[in-house]
């Protein structure tokens, strides 16, 4: 589904938008909107639980499921984390410990309140994807047993959970570093990857979104520019900070209509811009690129290119930091990522020959 591919590239730059807004701070307006890039990382999740229903077939094993999802995202993640480890401690100066590399390349750092944001921040995303994954099997049996009916209504309640615990991290008065295990750990993140799976079982019991992609696509803007308004107006709602994350259950369902809308164009047919091979191919180096950009932008301030006084300066540093970060993506992707990958699945293949 290369509209789904497409889609990813949106979601990987959001992402960088978000840990770039630091660039815009003489023009707040544009920094709220590059704040609300963080939801791209609730569009990776939710498109995880529909892609892994979609694909999932009664035959397969879950040690095979494990083995291709281990050799789809591990081999990046473990390289860039000792690369990264050694840049860190011997160019940048930033302290490293063997505590945060393990706790990093075993997939764990999002269960510890110490490790969490440890070496390349961005990581403890993947740590949560591999509960997910870890989860999936049973999930996709418990929720191919459910009518439409019961899947709509799980598929209702995943927003309201969300938002119950950011409301529940917002009035505990814990320590910011307890609190984020509320908010970010993979257990209370779960909703946002059964929302996607419920999305797709449905789309295979027949039913469809009442609109389009176009409709969607609008439904998502309208979301996010709520998002927004709400970050500019932080005292619209008294009970809650509208920070990063918080906005998660709002745009969670306008996530799922557009996932689902972009598939089921795509199995009719339809050509769009998302299936053009420039967004195909900036969706497939999107993993790359969304685990080294935050290296690269520490590398690049501490080159000079950080956040200076003047917007125009700080527009082409933002603008050379895309750049670079794309150019050693598309080297990670294709020099490193899809050779591990093949190989990894290969050798499954081979045992499961025997």
């Amino acid at each position: 589904m290369d509209s789904l591919t497409g889609l990813r590239w949106f979601a990987a730059f959001g992402v960088f938008l978000f840990h770039t807004y630091g660039y815009a701070k003489e023009a707040p307006a544009l920094t709220l909107f590059m704040t609300t890039g963080y939801e791209g990382v609730v569009f990776f999740f939710v498109l995880s639980g529909f892609v892994m229903a979609w694909v999932a077939r009664p035959e397969d094993t879950p040690a095979r499921y494990y083995w291709r999802r281990l050799a789809r995202i591990w081999p990046l993640l473990a390289v860039t984390t000792l690369v990264f480890a050694v840049l860190e401690k011997y160019w940048l100066r930033l302290p490293v410990s063997t505590a945060d590399v393990v706790w990093t390349v075993t997939l764990a750092q999002a269960w510890s309140t110490d490790h969490f944001y440890s070496l390349n921040i961005v990581t403890w995303t993947l740590s949560v994807e591999a509960f997910f994954y870890l989860l999936f099997p049973l999930l996709l049996r418990l929720l191919t047993r459910c009518s439409a009916g019961a899947l709509l209504a799980v598929a209702a309640v995943t927003p309201l959970l969300t938002a119950a615990t950011q409301l529940t991290a917002a009035h505990s008065g814990l320590a910011p570093e307890t609190a984020r295990l509320i908010t970010s750990s993979p257990l209370a993140l779960t909703p946002m990857f059964v929302l996607g799976i419920c999305a797709a079982l449905l789309v295979r019991h027949g039913h469809r979104p009442p609109f389009g992609f176009g409709g969607a696509l609008a439904l998502t803007a309208a979301s996010l520019f709520l998002g927004w308004l709400w970050l500019r107006h932080p005292d619209a709602i008294p009970a809650l900070t509208p920070k990063p994350g918080v906005l998660d259950a709002l745009v969670m369902p306008s996530f799922a209509l557009l996932i689902t809308t972009a598939a089921l164009r795509d199995l009719a047919g339809r050509r769009s811009l998302l299936t053009t091979r420039p967004l195909v191919k900036l969706g497939e180096w999107s993993f790359a690129f969304y685990i080294c950009h935050l290296v690269m932008l520490r590398v690049l301030r501490h080159l000079g290119f950080g956040p200076s006084p003047g917007l125009r300066a700080d527009a082409l540093s933002v603008a050379l930091a895309l750049l670079t970060t794309l150019a050693l993506a598309a080297l990670l992707h294709e020099f490193l990522e899809k050779p591990a990958e093949r190989r990894l699945r290969a050798l499954l293949r081979r045992r499961t020959a025997r």
